[in-house]
């Protein structure tokens, strides 16, 4: 890969070109969406953040995947 998309500050990825954006915006989109699907399905607050969280950890794990391997050059 040419331009990497996501560059590591600590233990956090940040986007840096349009596709890093993009992917870290579907990515903030999508959880808000699962929140409010939780939020209308659930019985209670408790339920719908049990439920919202544990999505949430995997919707992060994707994220953390995708920008380690996008992050990094090729060595000449």
């Amino acid at each position: 890969m040419k331009f990497p998309w996501f560059l590591l500050r600590g233990i956090i990825f940040v986007p840096i070109t349009l596709p890093g954006w993009l992917i870290l915006l579907a990515g903030l989109a999508y959880a808000v969406f699962d929140f409010i699907q939780k939020n209308r399905n659930s019985h209670s607050f408790q339920e719908t953040l049990s439920n919202w969280v544990f999505n949430l950890f995997f919707i992060i794990i994707a994220y953390y995947i995708i920008a380690w391997m996008t992050s990094r050059t090729e060595k000449k």
